[in-house]
């Protein structure tokens, strides 16, 4: 299962209709990216972190331009990988400080195992019943099971089934 932050856009009045407002919602995995451990550039580009690119191009440069100078061996390009490891551990909070950089606002938490799941888990408690009206199903025999009504035991209150002490 994976905890999914929710970030709601700021309210303006150009949307009208709910699933405009659904629209503008962000949701961001709390887990590591696994296809930052091999693609970090690719991965910051993709989410639109310019300014982390920036600085993960430059930690890169750096460490070949120390590689070179120094004259290490050539197991030290594993030093490469170090900066892939911190893109995939740190990207959801690169993506959170972006988030509320654009004037973005956390509006809770969500814990589902896919992205699909966690808006419909979010949005079902944020809305109640008013954003689907649900059909009910038909009975999965075709036949009606009516339970029988329990009688009710008076005085009893709890799980102590003696109600005088």
């Amino acid at each position: 299962m994976t905890v999914w932050t929710v970030f709601e856009p700021d309210e303006d009045g150009e949307r009208h209709t709910t699933l405009a407002w659904a629209d503008g919602f962000v949701f961001v995995p709390e887990r590591l990216s696994w296809s930052a451990l091999l693609l970090a550039p690719l991965v910051l580009l993709r989410h639109r972190l310019w300014l982390a690119f920036i600085v993960y191009v430059l930690a890169q440069g750096a460490v070949i331009a120390a590689i070179l100078t120094l004259d290490l061996p050539d197991r030290a390009f594993a030093l490469l990988l170090v900066a892939n490891i911190a893109v995939a551990v740190g990207l959801p909070g690169l993506r959170r400080a972006k988030l509320l950089g654009k004037g973005f606002e956390e509006a809770g938490c969500v814990v589902a195992p896919k992205l699909e799941a966690a808006e419909q888990r979010y949005f079902d408690a944020r809305l109640g019943d008013i954003a689907v009206a649900r059909v009910p199903l038909p009975p999965v025999g075709g036949a009606r099971i009516n339970a029988a009504a329990r009688p009710a035991q008076a005085g009893v209150l709890g799980l102590f089934p003696e109600a005088a002490r």
